[in-house]
């Protein structure tokens, strides 16, 4: 069953051991010293191929039971998170991990992060409206909005693409607002990517 379903969707140089695939876990869970949701730790996980879906979670299911991993509650749904004896666990057994894997996993780990914070800060709603579709794309810090703007455009495509280009960088959006906003247009150049010279 190792080389069948519980080998499928490894990359070369990826894990297959489940005791490996365990001290992996616990070596994400520590370094990224924050509670993951099964979903963010699989696609950490397997994004670059590094372990297979259903030997992670008999892995995972396993650091529970031997109290190297806890359950957590976080924003309504279940998260895990390394116990001190998993993060002595990563400690003692690291080197045991190609370093390849190890980095891959925590710059996965930290781009996901990233992301979801970005998505919770960042909000973008796409609406039909008589015209075509009303997008609103929102900058928030907490409770407090710093930014919304509404957009209407022809058709869906057109919403998406405006959505996928402020999530892609909602501060530069906020920035260029703001010094549009001022007056201050010396402070946009700065931030528009250069195009390549036209030879």
């Amino acid at each position: 069953m190792e080389n069948g379903a519980f080998g499928g969707g490894v990359d070369p140089g990826g894990l297959r051991d489940a005791d490996d695939v365990k001290i992996l876990i616990c070596y994400l869970l520590k370094n990224l010293k924050q509670p993951l949701p099964l979903q963010t730790l699989a696609e950490a996980l397997q994004q670059d191929g590094l372990v297979n879906y259903f030997t992670l979670a008999d892995a995972l299911h396993a650091l529970l039971l031997s109290g190297h991993v806890d359950q957590v509650e976080q924003d309504g749904e279940k998260a895990y998170k390394a116990t001190r004896l998993g993060a002595g666990t990563a400690d003692m057994f690291e080197r045991r991990l190609p370093l390849s894997v190890r980095e891959k996993a925590v710059r996965a780990g930290v781009r996901l992060l990233a992301r979801q914070k970005r998505d919770a800060e960042n909000k973008v709603e796409i609406t039909p409206s008589g015209a075509g579709f009303a997008v609103r794309c929102t900058v928030l810090d907490g409770e407090d909005t710093l930014l919304s703007i509404s957009l209407l455009v022809p058709d869906r495509a057109q919403a998406e693409a405006v959505r996928q280009q402020f999530l892609h960088d909602p501060a530069t959006v906020y920035r260029g607002a703001v010094a549009l906003m001022t007056g201050d247009i010396d402070a946009v150049g700065g931030m528009l990517p250069r195009k390549p010279p036209v030879e």
